[in-house]
């Protein structure tokens, strides 16, 4: 996605440099992300809402560090040759962890603003938390799980050019900025949290709805074709 290309990967690529030369595993760098996502985490929880100036621009700023340091665990290993499946299943670990913190935080910091009960926080945490977490586990070994082949070949139908922008939303670092920056405007901040969930879930049944009619297809290629034989 065009913000993760342009300002986390290149932020992650300056900081697994300066780390190259030193004794710094990409391990500990994801460490280092997940404890900057507790203290952005913390911050919301503590602080009144909605949050001051220098809040404000803390969070948004040490989020955007975090996804960077969730991008440099990466590149740190592949420049030093050191790559392995224990470290992408300790980042997928990691992953977990910090995106619970995330939506928990930002939805239960957004109810409080709005002085919601505790059974509307409960449902909307709810909310947010499932859908945007059955994108993140559709995401994980797709290519594995699914293969490369393109669920749609040639043209894709007008419908989904249309949702197609809101993929962007799919993009971590620019969710986190999105998020940071409405904090000062609680309802609005709710309201984007509503809509992305809604987004990456549908987009994650769409993955599925699309791979699912593609599996159909090929099978049913497969069984004609073998009883052409």
């Amino acid at each position: 996605m065009f913000w993760g290309r342009r300002i986390n990967e290149p932020a992650g690529a300056v900081i697994a440099i300066l780390l190259l030369p030193t004794r710094v595993t990409p391990n500990m760098v994801s460490l280092a992300g997940l404890l900057v996502h507790v203290a952005a985490a913390m911050t919301l929880f503590v602080s009144p809402a909605p949050v001051s100036g220098p809040v404000w621009i803390f969070v948004i700023l040490i989020w955007q560090f975090a996804f960077s340091l969730d991008c440099a665990d990466g590149q740190l290993a592949r420049a030093r040759g050191r790559t392995s499946p224990f470290g992408a299943f300790f980042d997928q670990t990691i992953d977990v962890i910090t995106h619970a913190l995330l939506y928990t935080a930002l939805t239960s910091y957004a109810v409080r603003a709005l002085g919601l009960s505790s059974e509307v926080t409960a449902l909307l945490v709810a909310l947010v938390f499932s859908l945007s977490y059955l994108q993140l586990y559709t995401t994980w070994g797709r290519n594995a799980i699914l293969g490369t082949e393109p669920a749609i070949r040639g043209e894709p139908p007008a419908w989904l050019r249309i949702l197609l922008p809101g993929m962007h939303l799919l993009d971590y670092g620019f969710y986190l900025f999105v998020a940071g920056l409405l904090l000062p405007w609680p309802i609005a901040l709710l309201g984007f949290l509503i809509g992305a969930s809604t987004i990456l879930g549908v987009s994650s049944l769409a993955q599925i709805g699309l791979n699912w009619h593609r599996f159909v297809v090929d099978s049913r290629a497969r069984e004609s074709g073998q009883r052409g034989r």
